[in-house]
């Protein structure tokens, strides 16, 4: 407890409580303006400002271009001789923290739908969370700005997988007469460049570096529009009558982040580690899975109601998780 005095009179304040407060009026913020770009995708696309081509259009500049640009620079992290060791630590919370996902994503779908392409943007709703806006600006806020690191570290496969296994999910027809040039695309390339510039300490020059930011930067606004576009297609009843979503939702921002605590907590002894893991396993739905089901023609309205849905919940379940990282 601290005490205050103004004029006199004594007050009293936890500064803890205040803190915690602070942080959850943080994050629910953050998720609020997910919503306001969202709304304005909404509009633009119900005063004709934007039409379904357009939308397919900006989807397909993000997967090959904005997207590629911020997995590069996401990855343009010093690797130095002290954090070599924590590095690796963190790559194995990392891996936990994906094969749990994936386990919850081959388990549970296949019960939820008889279509193989819903089953897959299912799967990858389960699997692909969205780090890349809200995971960094929720972990700085709870634990630091030095937890920023080691969020990107966790970030660091995110794009790697989203090429490789997320696309063999949305369209696992794919993978029967595999072609070898499935893998050559702008998401795979980007991330194994990201990757190489990471383990070789290699740092972009500027101006290219800018200009990868740049770009990189309109991934997480765009994605949202693209994503309240593709809402506007809807009637209001249909973004809220799929009992389906409401269960991956579940899944995804309470069930997988519970079961990556319980995995984690016997074996990591660094509760910071335990806590990024647990945090990024709470956010909601990745606004690429719209993006990559547009881009792959799969069920992009199904994506589109899995991030709305799930983000709507998240204004309530991230902060609770947070709170409840913050008190253990």
């Amino acid at each position: 407890m601290n005490e205050l005095s103004l004029s006199g009179t004594i007050i009293t304040f936890d500064l803890e409580y205040f803190s915690t407060f602070m942080d959850f009026f943080e994050i629910t913020n953050s998720i609020i303006i997910l919503f306001i770009m969202m709304a304005i995708g909404y509009a633009a696309y119900r005063m004709k400002v934007i039409d379904r081509q357009g939308a397919k259009g900006l989807s397909s500049f993000l997967v090959n271009i904005s997207l590629p640009c911020l997995i590069i620079v996401s990855m343009q992290i010093p690797l130095t001789e002290e954090t070599f060791g924590s590095t690796i630590e963190m790559f194995g919370v990392a891996a936990v923290y994906y094969l749990i996902s994936f386990a919850f994503a081959f388990a549970i779908p296949r019960f939820l739908s008889k279509d193989i392409h819903e089953i897959g943007v299912m799967k990858f709703m389960l699997v692909f969370s969205n780090l890349g806006f809200m995971g960094i600006p929720v972990t700085a806020a709870i634990f630091g700005t030095g937890a920023v690191f080691y969020t990107s570290l966790v970030m660091l496969p995110f794009g790697l997988l989203v090429f490789s296994a997320g696309i063999l999910m949305l369209r696992p027809d794919m993978g029967k007469s595999l072609d070898p040039k499935l893998f050559l695309n702008s998401g795979i390339l980007s991330s194994l460049t990201g990757l190489v510039f990471f383990f070789t300490g290699f740092s972009i020059p500027s101006p290219f570096i800018d200009v990868l930011q740049i770009l990189g930067d309109l991934t997480t606004p765009l994605a949202m529009v693209v994503v309240g576009a593709l809402l506007a297609t809807l009637p209001i009843s249909g973004m809220f009558g799929d009992l389906r979503i409401y269960f991956i939702s579940f899944l995804r921002l309470i069930a997988i982040p519970f079961a990556v605590y319980l995995v984690l907590t016997p074996f990591v002894k660094d509760p910071l580690f335990i806590g990024i893991a647990v945090l990024l396993a709470s956010m909601p739905v990745a606004a690429n899975s719209v993006l990559l089901a547009e881009e792959y023609d799969v069920d992009s309205t199904l994506a589109s109601k899995g991030v709305f849905i799930s983000t709507l919940l998240s204004l309530i379940t991230v902060p609770v998780v947070a709170v409840l990282l913050i008190s253990v």
